[in-house]
């Protein structure tokens, strides 16, 4: 699934969120990585074809990722 993601505090960038069933995602901006997290391979309770739901949730942790860079970005240049 590809989500377009533009945080609150940066209304002028849009990052593109990336995940896959397994709870996999990419971040990226202007066609560059900004920071790309792997699932674990297996695990006890692992869905063999995924879910919806860590498809999901990684959509948020990539949004969160995203807030949390931009607050960290602005706070080196202050």
């Amino acid at each position: 699934m590809r989500v377009p993601y533009t945080p609150t505090n940066a209304p002028g960038q849009t990052y593109e969120i990336e995940s896959d069933r397994h709870g996999s995602y990419t971040v990226t901006l202007g066609g560059k990585v900004v920071k790309r997290v792997t699932a674990l391979p297996a695990y006890i309770g692992r869905p063999k074809w995924g879910s919806k739901q860590l498809e999901v949730a990684a959509i948020e942790d990539g949004k969160n990722a995203i807030e949390t860079f931009r607050i960290n970005q602005v706070r080196s240049i202050c």
